[in-house]
């Protein structure tokens, strides 16, 4: 997983909430006490990622052990592929890990049935949360109770190929921008290039990093919170899918060829290829650094310019730590878990690699460090952050997606391609996806 949360990260995330609901009963039964760990009565932690992240967790669990030599830790990691598959088979045959890292969308899910300890008795005690705000932890809360300790902090945010800007002649816009500000320089992208580049992606079916930001700024959640439904009406999908038609129009984003090449192949991304200066994918610069050679820089995703409009971004945890509620050792996973926390140690082996630090002390224990790319990163998503926490307007974060999310987010894009290309006008598009998306919430 990169910085911030992707698209394509979700479309991974939520078949593994079909696996979690799949096996509903099954797990719920096995969570009473079945047993947790290894044979060899060491912690076991898993995790999965990059191999930068496999290298950095190891390193500081290096460190953890020299300081707390009682705690035998037997590390477990692999890709995010399968990830879900195999723990589930490990609770169910009451051999699951003692410490794992876990998704924000798949916390609640497993606390729900009973799978995860809560942490809510060792906070203020052998868990330090200093630092951490409110709004990030009610990414590890489901119910009132804590679950998960957030890695870090993900952000919706654009990613701009700034040096290209610049040899245009165009200035990277404000953090405090609209949507008609993006609408003028993407078109000013295209005069200046003389064609040869478009603004900004299309992100007419881009529902995470922009539609939903789009929708909340409405004050409307993507799902309801029971998640049987679209939190969001058709007036505002319809003026979405307008503005996107406007942005074709004006050459400010590419004709939907270019869109369609891209879908979940990044080496095809506008901004990737040269076409575009402006993306919502924020998978083009991530943990595993950078598919350009551009100099990157970031913004928030755009604010409402209308009366009324409300603050639509919100922050993420990243990743959570989480200790399996049969496990035997869950006050030493505790002290990892406060360990990756508050460690100097920790924090700096682990950098970027699980998010955006969590706390401005960890922020700035790695900030000397950084490439300049890495930098104004951070400082765009601590920018985000401070922004969401001020504002008295913001809904809050989103619910976790319901089963057959991932079928909804695709079929928004495959439905703004749809009018894209002239196959269906938009009003008869909107009647085809709501019902279509209520029929797969129903299901």
């Amino acid at each position: 997983m990169g910085h911030q949360i992707s698209r394509r990260t979700l479309f991974r995330t939520a078949s593994g909430l079909a696996v979690a609901g799949a096996l509903g009963s099954t797990l719920a039964a096995c969570a009473g006490g079945t047993g947790a760990g290894s044979d060899s009565g060491k912690l076991t932690m898993t995790w999965w990622g990059s191999d930068d992240r496999h290298a950095a967790y190891k390193k500081a669990l290096d460190s953890f052990q020299k300081k707390n030599p009682k705690i035998e830790i037997e590390t477990r990691y692999q890709g995010y592929d399968g990830y879900f598959d195999k723990f589930n088979t490990q609770v169910a045959g009451g051999s699951a890990p003692d410490l794992l890292q876990m998704d924000t969308a798949l916390v609640a899910q497993y606390a729900r049935k009973g799978i995860l300890a809560p942490l809510d008795s060792y906070v203020g005690k052998s868990l330090d949360l200093t630092g951490f705000s409110k709004t990030l932890l009610a990414a590890g809360t489901v119910d009132g109770k804590l679950y998960g300790v957030p890695s870090g902090i993900g952000v919706n945010q654009l990613t701009v190929n700034r040096s290209g800007l610049e040899q245009l002649g165009l200035k990277l816009p404000d953090r405090e921008w609209t949507w008609n500000d993006l609408k003028k320089i993407a078109a000013d992208v295209y005069k200046k290039s003389g064609g040869k580049q478009y603004g900004v992606d299309d992100g007419g079916g881009s529902t995470l990093q922009c539609f939903e930001i789009f929708a909340r700024e409405k004050g409307q959640q993507f799902f309801s919170d029971d998640g049987k439904k679209l939190g969001f009406t058709a007036d505002t999908l319809q003026e979405w899918w307008e503005f996107w038609a406007g942005m074709r129009g004006d050459h400010a984003s590419p004709p939907p060829a270019v869109t369609s090449a891209a879908h979940n192949d990044l080496t095809k991304n506008a901004v990737v290829i040269g076409k575009a200066l402006f993306t919502f994918d924020s998978g083009v610069y991530g943990a595993g650094g950078s598919i350009t050679d551009a100099q990157l820089d970031f913004l928030p995703t755009p604010q409402g310019d209308w009366s009324g409009a409300r603050e639509g971004n919100f922050v993420n945890g990243g990743v959570l730590l989480s200790a399996t509620k049969a496990s035997k050792q869950v006050a030493d996973s505790v002290k990892i878990m406060d360990f990756f926390a508050q460690d100097a140690t920790a924090i700096k082996d682990m950098q970027l690699l699980r998010g955006i630090p969590p706390t401005q002390k960890a922020r700035s224990l790695i900030s000397g460090g950084l490439t300049e790319t890495d930098k104004l990163n951070m400082a765009n998503a601590d920018y985000i952050s401070q922004r969401v926490s001020k504002a008295a307007d913001a809904l809050p974060a989103p619910v976790p997606p319901p089963k057959g999310a991932d079928q909804i987010w695709d079929l928004l894009f495959q439905s703004n391609l749809a009018v894209a290309f002239g196959k269906k006008s938009i009003k008869a598009q909107l009647n085809e996806f709501f019902d279509q998306a209520q029929s797969i919430l129903a299901g």
